[in-house]
């Protein structure tokens, strides 16, 4: 089974069911129609800006419910809302934190009997997730799209279905449902943001660019603390690699990340894609200006320091911080392993312009 699956809306395709067994919004609802909920986080990086008017627009549609939250308690309680008001598609107006929390009370908490259909608006400070798999354009005209294709069932649109990454910590607590985990150098990037670039107001792109502009300046200088390298021992599908220093770890079900990036090139069965770096690669720069064209080097070859695999599960015993979509968390290697699945499968829409 393909990792990305689309249907019509017309639902001419068959598409399997979750492979935690979740029911998958239909592509034409039982009830015949669909209900429309918002959910809008106002302090994510986009909504900083013009989330007035965001609201004044919702504001004007009549019996349109619009749910803000701030942290992962009120996206539980939006949901149980939203749920006994029988919406079936969410907007979610939000960055990729905010949509993380909205798959983990989904998938653990499960306020709904059936999954919701999720339409992604671009809310949120980098968006890699909306960038793959929501709508493109500003948030109010693509909520009036959302409203056009709910209301009229047009045929300008289509079902992404796509596998969810379960994240388990050892410590236990609540398991996390997300599409990126990263370590390593994403840990040591994402916390840079925080202390410093996002207080410079730089957002989305320009912030990424920053990022890896000194990213690469350290890896040139060898500059192993600025660059964040952590030691890991990861098990992959049963197979444990040798514990090592990595520079970057990365696991998801994306099709692409920032700028566009394909960082992975396994050739497995498994819904996770994972790659991860030594923290002494050779040819790194090469193999880092094919990627950001989105190709594969010739170079990324294990005996050059870059491992690339699909799995079905990966242990990891880590030391230091890892992110869940833009979402920061400790790791102590002492008290057990971060394991990371497939939760199952969420649907998304995308309308095409």
């Amino acid at each position: 089974m393909s990792r990305t699956q689309r249907c019509g809306i017309d639902g001419t395709e068959e598409v399997s069911l979750s492979t935690n067994h979740y029911p998958m919004p239909e592509t034409s609802p039982a009830s015949g129609r669909w209900r429309l909920g918002i959910i809008s986080n106002p302090i994510s990086g986009s909504n900083q800006r013009r989330f007035p008017a965001i609201c004044r627009y919702i504001d004007q549609q009549h019996d349109l419910p619009h749910r803000i939250v701030t942290n992962a308690e009120e996206v539980n309680r939006a949901l149980e809302d939203l749920a006994r008001r029988g919406v079936n598609l969410i907007a979610i107006n939000a960055g990729d934190g905010t949509i993380q929390a909205v798959l983990t009370a989904l998938f653990h908490h499960r306020p709904y009997q059936t999954l919701p259909l999720l339409a992604l608006l671009r809310g949120g400070t980098t968006n890699m997730t909306a960038k793959d798999l929501g709508l493109r354009g500003s948030r109010i005209r693509s909520l009036e799209n959302i409203l056009a294709w709910s209301r009229t069932g047009g045929k300008n649109g289509f079902i992404v279905r796509r596998p969810i990454l379960r994240v388990r910590q050892p410590t236990g607590g609540l398991p996390l449902y997300g599409l990126f985990f990263g370590a390593a150098s994403i840990y040591k990037g994402i916390n840079l943001f925080h202390s410093r670039i996002h207080g410079m107001g730089l957002q989305g792109n320009p912030a990424n660019a920053l990022i890896l502009a000194r990213f690469l300046m350290a890896i040139a200088a060898r500059d192993f603390k600025e660059l964040g390298a952590a030691r890991a021992a990861i098990t992959i599908d049963g197979r444990p690699l040798a514990p090592a220093r990595y520079l970057l770890i990365v696991a998801h079900t994306l099709e692409q990340l920032i700028f566009g990036m394909q960082p992975h090139w396994g050739k497995e069965e498994g819904a996770l894609r994972l790659t991860a770096v030594s923290a002494s690669p050779r040819y790194f720069l090469r193999v880092m200006a094919a990627i950001c064209r989105g190709r594969r080097s010739r170079l990324a070859r294990p005996e050059n320091g870059f491992i690339s695999h699909n799995a079905h599960e990966i242990r990891m015993a880590l030391d230091g911080g890892f992110a869940v979509d833009g979402e920061l968390f400790q790791a102590d290697a002492r008290q057990g392993e971060v394991v990371l699945d497939a939760g199952g499968q969420a649907a998304f829409l995308q309308l095409s312009r």
